[in-house]
């Protein structure tokens, strides 16, 4: 027997979903962004159809002194819209407790759950928040994010479906979502200069995020919670060195699940390493640290795995050579 929560968010979806921005009232709202959209053009269109101030919102991997500061500066707003990516939309979920409009110009998926990663001693560490009363789900929102990063942040959204599909919490339902988000991603990423791919890859996106709530994760995604803060790899990037590696190391006892995204005849490590070179994806740890650096941090990886919905648990020497083989 099974029990889903489901979630009670609104979601608006589709061109031209920004508009409904129109409708909702507030005496006091307040808009954060990332610095890199303060001035740009999709923060001027939502201002014409909604009185807000601006605030400038957490950096990248979402540092706690960041939430700290955000908690202070949205007291006394009663709407709050996060415009950009997972930095800020996290950074929202842990500072304010009012009502809550996520807009995501990336598709790592951090509007659709609960919880919140911020950066503590140069880990992520995540923890329920207050999640997005309404989520808004419109293309033009990602046109001005660099492409580099939307395919990305698009690398993580299939991230967040395989590791679903092989998670030790997995279930018939999140399996369905899985494999639906997978197959749209797989397909959307590689031609981004359609604007109907990227409303595709949003709703991509929005069905393996929906997983994160009833499945941990694996060890793709703590490689990033160990790794990305300490290193400044971009949030998504992390998926594109570590991805491959993962499903490989996994394979063994994930190999069934996996069959429902396979292609005949191929394994998906395989397949995964030709996508993510194929769409300008495939990158190294080596490009970020040396091999010394990155095998400091061994022994916190193996104990926040062993601690994740991975299917196997790692020792010491099979973290070493996942880490020597991502490098």
């Amino acid at each position: 027997m099974f029990k889903v929560e489901y979630p009670i968010t609104q979601v608006i979806y589709g061109l031209n979903a920004l508009d409904w921005l129109a409708s909702v009232k507030g005496k006091r709202i307040a808009l954060v962004t990332t610095r890199s959209l303060l001035k740009s053009k999709i923060l001027e269109q939502i201002l014409s159809l909604i009185n807000a101030e601006v605030i400038e919102g957490p950096r990248q991997h979402t540092p706690v002194g960041d939430v700290n500061n955000l908690t202070e500066r949205l007291k006394g707003y009663d709407v709050v819209i996060g415009l950009g990516g997972g930095s800020v939309i996290d950074g929202i979920k842990l500072s304010f407790n009012g009502y809550y409009i996520a807009i995501p110009t990336t598709f790592s998926g951090a509007e659709h759950t609960r919880s919140g990663g911020a950066t503590i001693d140069g880990i992520k560490k995540s923890r329920i928040g207050k999640e997005a009363d309404a989520i808004i789900l419109d293309p033009r929102a990602t046109l001005e994010t660099p492409k580099w990063l939307l395919i990305a942040s698009g690398v993580r959204a299939i991230d967040h479906a395989v590791e679903a599909l092989y998670s030790k919490d997995s279930t018939p339902f999140t399996d369905s979502l899985a494999i639906e988000g997978y197959k749209k991603l797989v397909k959307c990423i590689r031609d981004l200069d359609s604007i109907e791919n990227r409303a595709l890859c949003q709703i991509g996106t929005w069905l393996s995020s929906l997983t994160m709530r009833y499945a941990k994760m694996g060890i793709s995604h703590n490689f990033g919670y160990v790794y990305g803060p300490r290193f400044n790899i971009p949030h998504g990037v992390t998926s594109c060195i570590s991805l491959p590696s993962t499903i490989k190391l996994n394979y063994s006892v994930a190999r069934n699940k996996l069959r429902e995204i396979e292609n005949e005849g191929e394994p998906l490590y395989e397949f995964m390493d030709k996508f993510l070179k194929d769409i300008g994806a495939k990158r190294r740890l080596s490009e970020f640290t040396t091999l010394d650096e990155a095998l400091k941090y061994v022994q916190t990886f193996i104990q926040i795995v062993n601690n994740s919905g991975n299917p196997v648990k790692i020792d010491i020497e099979t973290a070493k050579r996942f880490i020597e083989e991502v490098f």
